[in-house]
């Protein structure tokens, strides 16, 4: 079972036919696999980078494997991985979905709250599985596991600094694409609102949770919807940036700044979330399009009294990567890490993917280089990194590893 989007297959496919030139990377790091997925109860395909607690252990889901019975497959699991005094890092599984009202297919980032809980999202499998929203609460005795919200949700969630809940929610009012939802936490349980609804005018399918700005507005992506044939190359639509207002009554307004495919160069199917820097700019990346159709990184800021976009690379060349998806990471000094397909090596008829990093210059300009180029017995197809305080990046990949079932890793200077 694979759960990458429909731009996943397609890319990844024209990735290994043009990836012939091999021009110099900039192999900075090294990798070290934390954990190789796929033993015996052991998680399968790690879905989305881990997310670090404040003593730097790793925590992520798996969307299939673990002990509970799917079809052919487990029903995903959630998992650690800790740090040991030998430098090692054990893994520890928190909860193994077993469907039915217990869910399954968990996919996306976790969160904690202030209080040490882990929130998730998780697929489901329509009758036979519950999709929604997940709570882990740490006790004396380990984990316990809820669902705290049983209808369509994610790939993941973001919170505010009450406890409130945000992310793709709820099934919308159009043909169940999904929406903009809230949940709060209250005496009686979780309390559900519908805050926008998905179209395909306005964009649906978000790949990841949305961003706050610090002024209590959300900024977000949808992979769908927006501007479609014949300037974009699905009659899906090629996506969308949106903004949410809160309007002060309760309710809030969803405004689009951006639909891609708006002009010849620019990027088709935005195939990750979004990430803000310290002056409000945004900055992501998109699976296709640009100058060569095999994807960009983009920035958007407010001049002018408009957001307008800088397209900041427009991937040339495979072999160094392409096809980026995932959301991009920052570190202190500005710089950003993001995961594609590309590189040489051949993982099954696709490439294995990169780490690469784009480093800010002078006038506004952005140096490329890669990080990491996958070999498959590291990790194949990566979903993305995230950044640690010490600027070590972490990540898990789909595939690969010892049992091809994907690793998690871990890439120092």
């Amino acid at each position: 079972m694979n759960p990458r989007s429909h731009t996943t297959v397609a890319t990844q496919t024209v990735a290994l036919v043009v990836c012939f030139l091999l021009l110099p990377g900039a192999w900075a790091r090294t990798l070290k696999v934390l954990h190789t997925f796929g033993a015996s109860g052991d998680g399968t395909i790690p879905y989305g980078p881990p997310v670090q607690d404040n003593e730097g252990n790793l925590y992520g889901v798996t969307y299939d494997g673990g002990t509970g019975q799917c079809s052919d497959y487990g029903c995903g699991t959630v998992f650690e991985l800790k740090r040991q005094a030998n430098g090692t890092w054990k893994e520890t599984i928190l909860h193994s979905f077993t469907a039915g009202s217990d869910g399954s297919a968990p996919e996306g980032g976790l969160i904690f709250d202030s209080a040490g809980n882990i929130y998730g999202t998780m697929r489901g499998d329509m009758s036979f599985a519950v999709g929604g929203v997940f709570e882990l609460a740490p006790n004396s005795g380990g984990w316990s596991y809820r669902v705290v919200y049983g209808d369509n949700a994610g790939p993941g969630l973001v919170s505010d600094k009450f406890g409130n809940l945000y992310g793709k929610i709820g099934p919308g009012n159009y043909f169940g694409i999904g929406a903009i939802g809230e949940l709060s936490p209250s005496s009686h349980g979780w309390i559900y609102t519908d805050l926008a609804n998905f179209n395909p005018t306005v964009g649906y399918a978000p790949p990841a949770p949305p961003i706050w700005d610090g002024k209590g507005k959300m900024f977000g992506a949808a992979e769908d919807g927006g501007i479609s044939q014949p300037a974009c190359w699905t009659s899906s639509g090629c996506g969308v940036i949106f903004k949410m207002m809160p309007s002060g009554d309760g309710t809030w307004t969803y405004h689009i700044l951006h639909r891609f495919a708006s002009f010849s160069t620019d990027g088709q199917t935005p195939d990750g979330g979004l990430v803000m820097d310290a002056s409000g700019n945004i900055y992501g990346v998109t699976g296709l399009g640009g100058v060569h159709n095999q994807g960009t990184v983009f920035k958007f800021a407010f001049r002018g009294g408009q957001w307008k976009q800088t397209v900041l690379y427009s991937f040339p060349n495979c072999a160094e990567g392409c096809f980026p998806d995932g959301t991009l990471a920052s570190d202190k000094a500005g710089n950003l890490y993001g995961v594609g397909s590309g590189g040489l090596a051949d993982c099954g008829g696709y490439t294995c993917g990169v780490v690469f990093k784009l480093t800010p210059q002078a006038r506004g300009t952005w140096k490329y280089s890669v990080v990491h180029k996958f070999t498959g017995n590291d990790g194949a197809f990566p979903w993305g990194v995230m950044v640690d305080g010490k600027g070590n990046l972490f990540g898990t990949t789909e595939n690969g590893g010892t049992y091809n079932s994907g690793v998690a890793f871990e890439l120092t200077p």
